[in-house]
């Protein structure tokens, strides 16, 4: 018996041992994860809240560099417009980097019933009617814009395309308030007679580049410009009591006439059109050259007809036929307006309210 206790009583002893090993694991564990972490560089889920709020938050360096940045870029900005705003305002200049810097940036140069003409189109036009004036047809000498008598002239267009500036204004105004409205069709329809009448596309831009320094796109938004205007002037001049009273009065000159009076005679006392003065002579006319009603008209008349009353955008007509040549015209007419269209944007030109900001 002694020797079977002496025996077990060591079996106990393991048992103890086996028993303390995973608290002596746990703690050694412990211990080295507490010493990893506060190793360099070694990412801990214990410590990273702190670790956090002590490093600096990249964001608000990110956000001030932005904001000093973005301030630095409208300072520029600020100091190059105000520099050309000087060379524009009081130099006129026309160098490529101001055109360029101008068609960004609208610096007006006439405020038109609270609408402004940009500088841009300013410089576009002049350069354009320069352009024009050194490349004429039937001229051989080019105008010297720098020579005293060249600077004169050049003042002078420059101040007839202000004027022509503030009247398409004033029309763009109009054809806004009345919404007159042109499809691509009428333009590409336009465009297509012109280009049949001057001999090809090709043709078109060589005359274009020549004479005018415009591409085909500039002719384009011309050619919509001036139908726009076209139906503007058919808008107002469609007033119905206007066009009621035109109508009677050139009804009651037809009747004078068929009655014996003589046609050049009656055409200098009540024509408003500027050949007034001549007895309405036309001289002679192809087909495409006048309005669609006008030319039906006279295409169809017998040299010595007169024609009844023919209502066109611009009034009522009554047309007498001089002469045929070929496929020439050779025409008279009496115009009664229904409403004189050119008083009447005069007169919206002249009440405009118009401040210029370039001196000419």
């Amino acid at each position: 018996m002694a020797k079977k206790t002496s025996q077990e009583k060591p079996k106990a002893k393991p048992e103890k041992t086996v028993s303390a090993k995973p608290k002596l694991i746990d703690q050694v564990g412990g211990s080295v994860k507490q010493l990893a972490s506060k190793l360099p560089g070694t990412k801990s889920s214990e410590t990273k809240p702190e670790a956090e709020a002590k490093a600096p938050k990249p964001s608000k360096l990110n956000k001030r560099l932005i904001a000093m940045i973005v301030s630095a870029v409208i300072v520029l900005i600020i100091v190059i417009v105000g520099a050309f705003g000087v060379l524009i305002y009081r130099y006129k200049s026309s160098s490529r980097i101001t055109e360029a810097v101008a068609s960004v940036v609208p610096y007006p140069v006439m405020k038109v019933n609270g609408g402004f003409v940009s500088y841009h189109e300013y410089l576009f036009e002049v350069a354009s009617i320069k352009q024009y004036y050194q490349n004429q047809p039937g001229t051989t000498t080019k105008i010297d814009f720098n020579s005293a008598a060249g600077k004169a002239k050049l003042k002078d267009l420059e101040q007839q395309v202000m004027t022509q500036l503030k009247s398409d204004e004033v029309s763009r105004q109009l054809i806004k308030k009345n919404k007159i409205t042109v499809t691509d069709k009428q333009v590409n329809d336009q465009l297509a007679q012109i280009t049949q009448s001057a001999g090809g596309d090709q043709k078109v831009r060589q005359v274009l580049a020549q004479y005018y320094g415009w591409t085909y796109n500039d002719l384009k938004r011309k050619v919509k410009f001036q139908l726009e205007k076209q139906a503007l002037q058919t808008k107002i001049t469609s007033d119905p009591k206007a066009d009621a009273a035109a109508k009677a009065k050139a009804e009651s000159i037809l009747a004078q006439i068929k009655a014996g009076a003589d046609f050049a005679t009656m055409a200098k006392e009540y024509s408003q059109d500027t050949t007034a003065a001549n007895g309405g002579d036309l001289g002679f006319f192809g087909r495409g050259q006048m309005v669609k009603p006008f030319e039906d008209a006279a295409f169809a008349l017998q040299p010595g007809q007169v024609s009844g009353v023919v209502k066109t955008q611009y009034g009522y007509h009554i047309i007498k036929v001089i002469a045929v040549n070929g496929d020439q015209v050779h025409a008279a007419h009496i115009l009664i307006k229904t409403v004189d269209f050119d008083q009447y944007m005069q007169n919206a030109v002249n009440s405009a309210k118009t401040s210029q900001y370039l001196k000419i």
